[in-house]
């Protein structure tokens, strides 16, 4: 016999049928005669009342089943799931980064958009689970098919998922712990550094000036020189800055009297603000250095500031009047290092080395402690870190039977 309705198993059709749904027969009258209807009820889950409908064209249970079965469930249960919980996290003025804040966590604009960022991949790639649903190889293969990113930016990846768990039962959901997810290797590598010929070649002073003549030949219009970036880095490599550092310095930095520059801030390239805060530091713990002044740099600087014309809260290097672009200043050092000479091989120098070389160097002369306050450093193992040893000049200390240079950059 066919119906309009598929007719399968009894039994199947009860575990199929949305358990709201309840069939059940009943006398009616039609035309003067009794006869027997299918019918179905359930409990409307907003008013609480009980309605009644009819199984439309079935006249046997079989038939009554099938077509409970083929109805939309009566309430459906939203899912929690993972790009629920993410929704506004992260998001100023959020309740989430409200309860951060009163957890003494408080992120910069910076590290709320890294880790927006990564968070806005988790709900792209696993937004439609249930956390539970999460499993480790999920994420790891997840990250270990992902080629563009390092292995640090994966670690934060994975802190930022940790986060999510933190943030569940904030949304009506029991604790689930965090999974151990395995960590990934580091992969960035240090930074090398100068000898004490390269710094000279480095810096001979002619080279800037042929590359800032030639980068400009076409354009004079735009051409404001090589000192300011010249300058620039030399402050980097005499006062052991990192070029944030040096891009952000002004006027009243330079002690001349005591001999000190003071580290007090560092320009953000990426909102183009100075801080008035150390990079390890904050607005309540700002993390103030003082780095020893050179004589012969010091003399050169107070002669640039005075024909400059600089006040003390001035910038001193400074391009179409404002601080150096950070991308301008790693184009004109990558242009002006081969043509220096140098012969870099494996050895990975950057603007970032003249920090490794100032340190390494200052070592050598000066007690770990102090070059670690001098540096900035939280700890006297990220002082070590930085320590390189410069091959060829130690083949020199041997020969000589002389140990290390006495006098630093010399």
């Amino acid at each position: 016999m066919s119906t309009k309705y598929q007719l399968v198993d009894k039994k199947l059709l009860e575990v199929q049928m949305d358990s709201n749904y309840h069939i059940f027969k009943k006398p009616v009258k039609s035309k003067n005669k009794t006869i027997h209807r299918w019918y179905y009820y359930f409990i409307d889950p907003v008013t609480g009342k009980k309605i009644q409908k009819v199984c439309r064209g079935c006249k046997t249970q079989a038939e009554a089943y099938a077509f409970v079965s083929s109805l939309p469930p009566v309430f459906v249960e939203e899912k929690t799931t993972i790009a629920k919980i993410a929704e506004w996290m992260y998001i100023p003025g959020s309740s989430h980064l409200e309860r951060q804040k009163k957890l003494g966590k408080v992120f910069t604009p910076e590290t709320l958009k890294i880790k927006r960022f990564a968070l806005n991949i988790i709900v792209e790639e696993f937004g439609h689970l249930e956390l539970q649903e999460l499993t480790i190889p999920m994420v790891i293969d997840f990250l270990m098919n992902d080629k563009k990113h390092s292995g640090s930016w994966k670690n934060g990846f994975l802190t930022v998922v940790g986060e999510l768990y933190a943030e569940a039962p904030f949304h009506n959901l029991p604790y689930i712990p965090v999974p151990q997810f395995p960590k990934f290797r580091r992969n960035s590598k240090k930074k090398d550094i100068f000898t004490v010929d390269e710094l000279n070649a480095l810096f001979d002073e002619k080279l800037w000036i042929d590359y800032s003549n030639r980068r400009y030949s076409k354009h004079p219009q735009f051409d404001e020189g090589h000192k300011a970036i010249y300058l620039l880095f030399l402050c980097c490599v005499k006062c052991g800055l990192r070029i944030g550092e040096g891009i952000g310095t002004r006027v009243n930095q330079f002690l001349f009297d005591e001999k000190v520059f003071v580290v007090d801030g560092f320009w953000r390239s990426d909102q183009l603000v100075r801080t008035t805060f150390n990079k390890c530091g904050s607005d309540d713990d700002k993390k103030i250095r003082v780095a020893p002044l050179p004589d012969d740099f010091a003399q050169m600087m107070k002669k640039y500031i005075q024909d400059n014309n600089l006040g003390p809260d001035d910038y001193v290097f400074q391009r179409y009047g404002k601080p150096i672009r950070k991308w301008l200043a790693e184009e004109w050092f990558r242009n002006i290092l081969p043509a220096s000479g140098i012969n870099v091989g494996d050895r990975i120098l950057t603007p970032h080395s003249l920090r490794y070389t100032y340190i390494t160097r200052m070592r050598r002369e000066v007690a770990g402690e102090t070059v670690q306050k001098i540096a900035g450093h939280t700890s006297l193992n990220m002082t070590d870190y930085y320590t390189r040893a410069a091959i060829p000049e130690m083949v020199e200390a041997v020969k000589s039977a002389n140990g290390a240079a006495n006098r630093l950059f010399e």
